[in-house]
């Protein structure tokens, strides 16, 4: 069997085909982190501190995390769409498998994701010149928040899965998400213990400290994206968190498809 002739990479280029058919979601779901970035960038001015790092640097990771974290909702919108247009059902009657459904819908959502972390990284360090260390840890906070938006992906699949039509889960995923963007602290800084049972918290923390602080892998994490005279760090590493996200990745992935496998009827 050929890669394109893997029934999971089938059914992800149809996905994909699909998106295309409707770009204007598509464009959408994209317009709306770059609206947000921009709009905090001015709110949050571009006063530098005495490191030369303005706030809006601080914060930005925060906001990749936001354009990453969509991807929950645009996966449960798009499976619960598969789902009422029958084609679900038609699948089962096909040697395709289930499980092959659920890989190449979490394929197709990660690939989308993937060009919309690219686009937030233009929009904030091309265009608005924000700090970064160096293209090495761009590029490892790029690999971290393209791990966590697959969770986030396994996540929206099995809202989709246990939700009965497309408006419950457009309603429940936007309450799961948005309630993890600001729980994390990833929109605004947020000081509770609840920050270390929230996926975004540790992929957000990794990606800041490695980007814009320059930590290395060993140092320890923040608190909080409140980074000065009041930080205090925790007893976990930059590699124990990485360790956190991809347990969170593999178990959202391995509960969706669990979840996804049980046929029910809607």
């Amino acid at each position: 069997m050929t890669f394109l002739e893997n029934k999971a990479i089938q059914i992800s280029i149809k996905n994909l085909k699909d998106k295309l058919r409707h770009w204007q979601y598509m464009f959408f779901s994209l317009l709306l982190p770059i609206m947000f970035t921009i709009m905090f960038y001015f709110m949050l001015g571009n006063e530098e501190d005495p490191t030369g790092r303005t706030n809006f640097d601080y914060g930005f990771p925060g906001m990749i995390m936001y354009a990453t974290g969509i991807g929950t909702m645009n996966a449960a919108i798009s499976f619960a769409n598969e789902k009422s247009s029958g084609m679900l059902d038609r699948l089962d009657t096909m040697p395709t498998g289930r499980k092959n459904v659920f890989l190449g819908t979490l394929i197709s959502e990660s690939f989308f994701l993937m060009l919309q972390i690219i686009i937030i990284f233009i929009v904030g360090y091309v265009i608005l010149g924000l700090y970064f260390e160096g293209p090495l840890e761009l590029f490892f906070g790029f690999l971290v928040a393209l791990l966590f938006g697959i969770s986030a992906v396994g996540l929206g699949i099995m809202i989709a899965s246990v939700s009965k039509n497309v408006e419950i889960a457009n309603a429940f995923s936007l309450i799961i998400f948005m309630l993890l963007a600001f729980l994390s602290g990833s929109l605004m800084p947020f000081e509770s213990i609840i920050v270390y049972f929230t996926p975004p918290y540790w992929a957000k923390q990794i990606f800041l400290q490695l980007t814009v602080l320059g930590h290395g892998i060993n140092d320890s994490l923040f608190s909080s994206s409140l980074i000065g005279a009041g930080a205090e760090t925790i007893p976990i590493t930059l590699l124990g968190g990485l360790l956190i996200v991809i347990t969170y990745t593999i178990a959202f992935t391995l509960l969706g498809i669990l979840v996804f496998q049980k046929k029910t009827k809607f």
